[in-house]
């Protein structure tokens, strides 16, 4: 893997330079999450494609990225490192908040995308007061209990310690103002702005953005293909990576 650097945007890729006559596919995290949760997704899509995990200002390799954290401003620096990457054949990759950024930057710039692939998001993602004061008076156990949210049931120590730590490393400010960004993000009214194909992914266990999140954005977005992966929870980039990976290759190589 390959560590770049973009005004202050930190990004990790499979190649570099990109390979021009591979698609490239932009992955894009979670709130309070940063690159590696895509581990699997880099690992296992590198053959297929051009794969980027990029930080979000205020994550990771972009902590010292002063942008403003909303779903719209992380949307625009998106924009700004996709005119850098000059790729031909862009599809962004969202899990959670970052699908919410990966939708609003296909409703601000419907012209310059290949694909779009939401994980487990929604048109509207609405957060509980109770979770904000959690994070700001009980962080550790806003981690214990956003692992037990995102994962099945059971699931295997060996993931849960790493996710555990991923939440950790971020900072409680940044966290909360990606939870506060998510509460603010609505685009219910916008989905026919979009233009590019969409692959809509959800888990059928996934108790933070419910199946019905993912119906909602099938039935309202003009070229959309939905998927339910069964037996999976919020986190099933991680999970359930042979699933997801399986799902994004039959998608890109369809466009």
């Amino acid at each position: 893997m390959y560590a770049q650097d973009f005004n202050e945007l930190g990004f990790l890729c499979s190649h570099w330079p990109l390979k021009p006559e591979n698609p490239t596919l932009l992955l894009v995290h979670g709130a309070g999450l940063n690159h590696a949760q895509w581990q699997a997704q880099m690992t296992g899509l590198r053959e297929s494609a051009n794969v980027i995990a990029v930080d979000l200002p205020g994550h990771a390799l972009s902590a010292h990225h002063d942008g403003e954290q909303t779903i719209a401003a992380y949307a625009d620096v998106l924009a700004e490192l996709a005119e850098y990457l000059m790729c031909d054949n862009l599809t962004l990759v969202g899990h959670s908040m970052g699908g919410a950024v990966c939708l609003e930057y296909a409703v601000r710039y419907p012209d310059r995308l290949a694909g779009l692939v939401l994980l487990n998001t929604g048109a509207r993602l609405k957060v509980m007061p109770e979770l904000l004061d959690k994070i700001r008076q009980d962080f550790s156990g806003f981690v214990s209990d956003m692992t037990r949210q995102a994962l099945t049931d059971g699931a295997d120590q060996a993931l849960m310690e790493p996710f555990e730590d991923l939440l950790l490393q971020g900072d409680m400010d940044v966290v909360i103002n990606d939870f506060s960004a998510c509460n603010a993000f609505d685009r219910m009214d916008s989905l026919n702005k979009v233009c590019c194909p969409s692959l809509i992914l959800c888990a059928e266990l996934d108790a933070m953005t419910p199946p019905k999140y993912a119906q909602y954005l099938s039935e309202h977005l003009p070229d959309s293909h939905f998927e339910l992966i069964e037996g999976a929870a919020h986190l099933s980039p991680m999970e359930h990576p042979q699933e997801v990976n399986q799902s994004i290759r039959q998608f890109v190589t369809s466009i």
